[in-house]
């Protein structure tokens, strides 16, 4: 049944004579790398702005059963936060590095 589906997209990348992405093992890996380090950078960015917002108080956590707001949880949610970030940095620096080795090897 699915014999007779035709998909758009593989009519309109045909007359283009290949693909989107490149169809190299290098063009993946490059495309791969570039990607993914756009990615952490959007994350770490909003990672970064959940902390800031914490910390200058306008997130704060109300607890569902009416009792007393606690900074215990606040300060854990910071933390993990924290941690987070520097997982980010080291991932985001990991993958600048790879970037640069991609970029050396098809510079020669």
């Amino acid at each position: 049944m699915t014999d007779n589906i035709i998909s758009f997209e593989d009519c309109r990348l045909s007359k283009r004579g290949g693909t989107v992405f490149g169809i190299s093992k290098d063009e993946v890996v490059i495309g791969s790398t570039i990607a993914g380090l756009e990615a952490r950078m959007k994350e770490r960015e909003t990672v970064r702005d959940y902390i800031e917002r914490m910390e200058i108080g306008e997130i704060m956590l109300h607890p569902d059963d009416g009792s007393a707001q606690s900074l215990l949880p606040v300060a854990h949610l910071l933390d993990l936060l924290s941690g987070y970030d520097d997982l980010l940095s080291r991932e985001i620096g990991r993958l600048e590095y790879d970037r640069e080795m991609l970029d050396l090897r098809f510079d020669d």
